[in-house]
């Protein structure tokens, strides 16, 4: 059986999987039950080891898997017998782990067929669509599962269901079908009623976004018959009556004034070009939304007075309409200066909200409509209340504990967990601790931006937290010195120690035998060049290096400059990434420094999912379009645009910011084009993101199961002196045990560009 590359794959939502048989269609079966078998084409593959090396390699590179699987079943003479058998022995673990995926996947879509039966028996919609969706990511024909009659009467149950808990105003109910209604039809040919599930369920989330701003005891009310739906048998906790006043923390310095000055940079330097007209009208319907929904008289009893609803309402479908009559170039500042002070005056005389919130709806609403029209969700206002975290965000570290903090269900401060060697986790902060006090103010009530604020402070001093642990009778106190958190981004294959001060010391090599280094690199901050050159310095000490993964999997990217200077290691010539306006021109490039690339000429694969964003997607992107690495894995996410930020701060309220897209990424081009493809996803586009060279699979519970095993065997400081050191868990299983066929795929691929000659076992170091 050949080495199979396969198709794309779902990552399934994190909730309770359950659902489906259908067996009177015969659902499970029909859908590709058996193996799928890979068609060899026939190539000639040289006998001579340095030719056979090359053209698997150029084979990856092209992306041509049947030519790669060719060659894996033709090995060269000449090749060390010892390395020959350690590659055979590769190739047949990978085939016998996908011809177990396969039997998995069959296996997995009877027992989502039989969830659905099951689920709609016992009158469970939620298992019922969310097996659905389980049993078509199983299966090969995504638009097959929606023809099936079964799932044709379950969508139309779905919707009906969703109709009741709309007129009952249950948001939670009606977003968990619609979301998986939507998943149903995402990457399928029902374009329309994807777009249709789409728009409806964005209204939706943005209606629970206000209950959770504004209306708490709403919103627990429907987080009640969440739960009682989805577990009835757990007792749900009452509303705490000390997070009523909540929702006015965020409206503090809030003013026109920077609306005002937001709004005129959105309409002249947005990417889309796109002028005042939808950032109006998407402020306006915001305000629309706003008012009809009723759960929000909680706090303001205006919304009640259906009279008084009905007159601002009024007031935003006459100006919308008017909107909906004027010429795009027509409207302008202006238009802003009539409807903004309009509101402000009918407000006090109708709905009767903080004016702030008037402000803050339209603001937010504005940027919405571009995120709903033009694929932008990054533009935004960042508040006064924001602004600290944001900064924090942008540069990568802070001073603090370094914990990460949540609230639970009694909203009550609950350690998420707490960052490996950072001040806490030394001093025994352990994750699910309940933070009761701190320097002994009790924190009943507390919002999380106030336990943030009071938490973190000046570098060197101390904060006590008064801790309460489920197993300890009563609360104890730690002391704990902040200290600067640094954001390790660069990780191995196998985290060996832990220094007291939190650095971590790595066994680099996934394979070293072979000399074939591993790097995952979570973020591209400020330290993660100089860490992966120590990196390499503390590889190159211990063996030779000859081959490298880089897995870029689940990161979202970072600082431009981090990228450039990563992509420019192997790539010695040509352009690294450029920058186009709203026109296509291009505003600035940035070219490879022939001095910088000591690393050109290492066989390198990049891995990347759907996870890979922005920096990222120009690392990944740019070394593909030089041919400097093979990428393996799933399509990344789509993220190529350039935000700049802008200062709003206005004197009377606080400090404030906006940020703005308003450039596109443009990789550089490949061998043969005259321009180089944009990785965002733009409105409609079928093309995004970086293609890998050879798509391989995974399925969600490998997933999962990979992300587990990562993230227990990375975590050291769990491991005390009660427990034993042998039960963490091993990386090598990822690849011996096919947990990540992506990790297994590069690996192989590496051992096989590396494949030495007889009697050549100590290879030099590549590159």
């Amino acid at each position: 059986m050949p080495i199979r590359f396969a198709s794309r794959v779902r990552v399934l939502p994190s909730l309770a999987i359950a659902g489906a048989a259908l067996a009177a269609t015969g659902l499970a079966e029909s859908l590709h039950a058996a193996p799928r078998q890979v068609a060899v084409a026939e190539v000639a593959v040289p006998d001579d080891l340095a030719a056979w090396r090359a053209g698997i390699w150029e084979a990856a590179l092209d992306g041509d898997d049947e030519t790669v699987s060719t060659y894996l079943t033709d090995l060269p003479r000449g090749a060390d017998p010892a390395f020959v058998t350690n590659l055979q022995e590769a190739l047949a673990a990978r085939d016998s782990h996908a011809a177990a995926t396969d039997e998995d996947r069959a296996e997995g879509r009877q027992a989502a067929a039989k969830k659905i039966e099951d689920a709609l028996a016992g009158n469970d919609l939620t298992k019922a669509l969310t097996a659905a969706v389980e049993l078509q990511t199983l299966s090969d024909d995504w638009n097959a599962v929606l023809d099936e009659p079964g799932i044709i009467e379950l969508i139309r149950v779905s919707e009906a269901a969703e109709a009741r808990a709309r007129a009952e105003s249950d948001w939670l109910f009606v977003q968990e079908i619609l979301f998986r209604l939507r998943t149903l039809h995402e990457d399928t040919d029902r374009k329309a009623e994807h777009a249709e599930y789409e728009q409806r369920l964005d209204e939706v989330n943005r209606r629970i976004g206000l209950l959770a701003r504004y209306a708490p005891r709403a919103l627990h009310d429907l987080r009640g018959r969440q739960m009682a739906r989805l577990e009835p048998e757990t007792e749900f906790p009452p509303f705490n009556e000390a997070f009523a006043e909540d929702w006015k923390v965020p409206l503090e310095g809030i003013t026109e004034r920077m609306v005002r000055s937001s709004m005129l940079i959105g309409a002249t330097q947005h990417i889309s070009a796109c002028g005042w007209k939808p950032l109006l009208d998407g402020g306006l319907e915001a305000l629309e939304i706003f008012a009809s929904t009723d759960q929000l008289s909680e706090n303001f009893p205006g919304l009640a007075e259906e009279g008084k609803v009905d007159a601002w309402l009024d007031r935003i479908r006459a100006q919308r309409t008017r909107l909906s009559e004027t010429a795009a170039a027509a409207v302008g500042r202006q238009d802003y200066h009539a409807i903004i002070p309009e509101l402000l005056r009918a407000n006090p005389e109708t709905i009767a909200v903080p004016e702030a919130v008037v402000l803050r709806e339209f603001a937010e609403g504005a940027t919405y409509r571009l995120e709903d029209v033009y694929e932008d969700q990054y533009t935004q206002m960042i508040w006064p209340e924001q602004l600290r975290r944001f900064e924090q965000q942008v540069q990568g570290d802070f001073v603090g504990v370094g914990i990460l903090i949540r609230h639970d269900d009694k909203r009550e401060l609950m350690v998420q967990n707490p960052l490996e060697g950072s001040p806490a986790s030394r001093a025994g902060v352990e994750e699910e601790d309940h933070i009761v006090a701190v320097d002994g103010v009790p924190t009943t009530g507390w919002s999380l931006t106030r336990a943030v604020d009071e938490i973190t402070g000046p570098e060197g001093e101390e904060v006590v937290l008064t801790i309460k642990r489920e197993d300890a009778e009563e609360p104890i106190d730690i002391p704990i010195v902040r200290d600067r958190i640094k954001i390790r981004s660069v990780n191995g294959w196998f985290k060996e120690s832990l220094a007291d001060d939190g650095t971590p010391k790595w066994d680099w090599f996934a394979d070293e035998d072979a000399g074939i280094g591993y790097v995952r690199l979570t973020s591209f901050n400020d330290d993660s060049f100089d860490d992966f050159l120590t990196a390499l310095s503390e590889m190159r000490k211990e063996r030779p290096l000859n081959g490298l993964v880089l897995d870029l999997r689940f990161n979202p990217g970072g600082l431009l400059e981090s990228a450039i200077r990563f992509s420019n290691l192997f790539v010695p010539e040509g352009r690294i990434v450029s920058c186009e306006d709203r026109d296509g021109r291009t505003v600035w490039s940035r070219p490879a420094q022939k001095q910088m690339a000591f690393l050109q000429g290492l066989p390198l694969v990049v891995l990347v999912n759907p996870g890979s964003a922005s920096a990222s997607e120009i690392v990944s992107g740019c070394l593909q379009a030089h041919r400097a690495a093979v990428v393996v894995g799933e399509r990344s996410f789509g993220k190529g645009s350039v935000q700049t930020v802008h200062d709003v701060s206005d004197p009377r309220g606080g400090p404030a910011a906006f940020k703005i897209t308003n450039q596109y990424y443009a990789l550089p081009p490949a061998p043969g084009e005259d321009r180089g493809r944009l990785v965002h996803k733009m409105p409609g586009a079928d093309d995004w993101g970086v293609n890998p060279d050879l798509a391989v699979e995974m399925t969600p519970e490998q997933t999962q199961e990979a992300y587990e095993l990562r993230r227990k065997a990375d975590l050291i400081a769990d491991w005390d002196e009660d427990r034993d050191p042998a039960d963490r868990p091993d990386p090598d299983a990822l690849v011996a045990d096919g947990i990540d066929p992506q990790l297994e795929t590069a690996i192989l691929l590496l051992k096989a560009r590396l494949l030495p000659a007889a009697g050549d076992a100590r290879m030099a170091e590549a590159g």
